[in-house]
């Protein structure tokens, strides 16, 4: 089974339940049905794409139809944005959780430790990536890391990503995405490929993380606009503002379009 239309706003892929805003069908997983899928993804063999939705991505993939098509070929797209999980609940899409990107990465590497699993970093700038292994080197020293690069071409980044069999890739969207089901044809040995955006600059620590209490409380967004306001407002009110309105709008025109 691939694809079946079980109701309005929901969808079977592949045995998954996933929920659909604005075109975009997210995953109904928890952090950790998210990684025991990944987990059955290398065991099982072949390669596979995870990507995430957040608000920003869902809003590029209503302007961007290609990039759209896309993430809906991925085998887990993860709801990472607590404005997904607000905004599906209210339109009747029950998401049991928000599972956050940079938190799935950290999760899976100490999986990929206890498994044997080599891992590559892809992406970045200012040697982040190579300081985002070192610090999954230190939290997991059992994990094997096949290497990093910043530089997607293939010559620069040599043999040894054909060692890995997880590859986190942080070009932003769409890049990371449309690099990934590239490279599916192509690297063979590579079981999981997985969309991480930013959260090399989190794990490096060059863009601090919210507090514990702000994540739990999905006020992550708040933090950020305080820290950097400047930089951050405008994608903040996008997220905060304007998607809600575009997600209300998508669903009741699919709704009155399905009646």
């Amino acid at each position: 089974m691939n694809s079946i239309i079980i109701g309005q706003f929901l969808v079977k892929w592949n045995g998954m339940e996933r929920y659909i805003i604005c075109g975009v069908r997210i995953d109904n997983v928890t952090m950790d049905e998210a990684l025991s899928r990944a987990e059955k993804m290398i065991l099982t063999g072949g390669a596979h794409a995870v990507f995430s939705a957040n608000p920003e991505i869902v809003l590029t993939a209503l302007r961007d139809t290609r990039f759209k098509e896309l993430l809906n070929t991925g085998d887990l797209v993860l709801p990472d944005g607590i404005g997904v999980v607000r905004v599906g609940r209210i339109l009747g899409m029950p998401f049991r959780e928000r599972v956050a990107g940079v938190d799935f990465m950290e999760a899976l590497c100490a999986r990929a430790a206890a498994h044997g699993w080599p891992v590559f970093f892809l992406g970045g700038r200012n040697s982040v990536a190579e300081r985002t292994s070192a610090y999954m080197q230190r939290a997991f020293p059992a994990l094997r890391i096949a290497g990093w690069s910043e530089d997607m071409r293939a010559e620069a980044i040599g043999d040894s990503i054909h060692r890995a069999e997880i590859i986190f890739v942080a070009l932003g969207a769409p890049k990371q995405e449309a690099w990934i089901r590239d490279a599916m044809q192509k690297l063979r040995s590579v079981k999981c490929m997985v969309a991480v955006g930013g959260a090399f600059d989190m794990i490096a620590g060059d863009i601090p993380r919210a507090p514990a209490v702000a994540r739990a409380w999905g006020l992550e967004w708040l933090w950020r606009l305080c820290m950097e306001p400047v930089r951050r407002w405008r994608r903040i009110m996008s997220a905060v503002i304007v998607f809600p309105i575009y997600a209300i709008a998508c669903h009741m025109k699919r709704k009155e379009i399905i009646q």
